[in-house]
């Protein structure tokens, strides 16, 4: 009878070992493959490195055994690898050097979600207190350039605009920002760079997509230090769109009917912008083959390393985080959702640059003040 018992345990642990090898599988396949053609490829990137462990635990397990079965996860594992690499970084964590070295341009990039704190319960249509806190982070760090999404510009708080604050008090005089005036109010929201260096060429790149209602416009601008030109574009993939609905959804454990239903209205929501990530990936990598200059991207990509997007958006260029930074780095949380909240995996903002520039330091900041953390690198041209 216990020989019966071990003989089925072993045959459940085989199933769940091959389950988790073929899903870890799919994942390191979905830097390739776009999600218009395996949507749901999208979800499982967002499990990857808890499948990558569960399968190194299904490894371990086996080699306890003395079973030959190691060898699938083994294998799996090494497969694996490439992706894995996006993943994670372990460079040793050291404290970031507020002083900067003049020869380094210091760039910080940081979806403030329209200056919307990240306790929305304390949400004020102009909350100047949210707008001096995002500003004390970027005059604390001193970037030379400061990439922002969801940048909202008041013109009617005169002074008290932020876009007036940043180019006329903060010296950033040097700016490119696109801005659609949302709420028909005189407020216009969208991505901005803010620059001290001089810039000589700045453009809007609007995306193709028929159903792209929550995309901003990318922008980039030709910025000019000492002998160097180098294009910076700030970028915002489409967002998921999540509101109360879809954060009451992700916190309910219920399986009654309507849960059932709600669940998959938001696997529908969600599909439908992995294919829109996919289809403006696809695009702004063909807008940066066009780029005269070398060139930074910033900002917010809405997906997870190791997806289609990220690869595609990334190219040939370093990812600063992975140059500098240490384990998974998430850049997003969420005071509505526990589990947004607890995801530690979350990262989809990124500071992109080419492989002949170097990251001297990079940190990530802005605890609790928006939704997004902000990013910060020291890059030597």
């Amino acid at each position: 009878m216990k020989s019966t018992s071990a003989g089925l345990f072993n045959i459940i642990m085989k199933f769940f070992s091959w389950m988790l090898i073929v899903f870890m599988l799919i994942c390191a396949c979905s830097p390739f493959i776009h999600p218009k053609y395996l949507w749901f490829i999208g979800f499982l990137s967002l499990l990857f490195p808890y499948i990558f462990f569960l399968v190194l635990l299904f490894l371990i397990y086996w080699l306890f055994k003395f079973s030959r079965f190691f060898i699938y996860p083994f294998f799996a594992l090494i497969l694996s690898a490439y992706s894995l690499q996006f993943n994670f970084s372990f460079h040793q964590p050291n404290s970031f050097v507020k002083e900067k070295d003049k020869q380094h341009l210091r760039v910080m990039s940081w979806n403030i979600r329209h200056f919307i704190p990240y306790n929305e319960s304390n949400f004020k249509p102009v909350n100047k207190d949210q707008i001096e806190k995002v500003f004390d982070e970027v005059l604390s760090n001193n970037p030379d350039i400061v990439c922002f999404q969801e940048f909202i510009s008041l013109p009617n708080l005169g002074t008290q605009n932020p876009f007036h604050q940043l180019t006329k008090q903060y010296g950033y005089t040097y700016f490119q920002f696109d801005g659609a005036d949302i709420f028909k109010s005189n407020q216009y929201s969208g991505t901005a760079i803010f620059s001290k260096y001089p810039i000589i060429n700045e453009g809007v790149i609007q995306y193709p997509d028929k159903n792209a209602d929550n995309t901003e416009a990318t922008v980039y601008a030709d910025v000019v230090k000492g002998k160097d030109t180098i294009r910076i574009y700030s970028f915002h993939l489409q967002s998921f769109g999540f509101g109360n609905r879809e954060y009451k959804i992700l916190g309910t454990v219920k399986n009654d009917h309507a849960d059932v239903r709600e669940s998959k209205y938001l696997i529908k929501k969600m599909k439908n912008t992995f294919e829109v990530h996919g289809s403006q990936a696809d695009f702004l990598t063909q807008v940066l083959k066009e780029s005269p200059y070398p060139y930074i991207l910033a900002g917010d990509l809405n997906d997870v390393p190791g997806s289609y997007a990220y690869l595609s958006v990334r190219g040939d260029h370093k990812d600063a985080f992975l140059e500098k930074g240490f384990f998974l780095g998430s850049t997003f949380t969420s005071s509505f959702s526990f589990l947004l909240k607890s995801i530690p995996t979350l990262r989809i903002d990124y500071i992109f640059h080419p492989n002949q520039f170097n990251t001297i330091q990079y940190k990530r900041g802005g605890v609790n003040i928006s939704d997004h953390f902000y990013l910060l690198a020291d890059i030597r041209l």
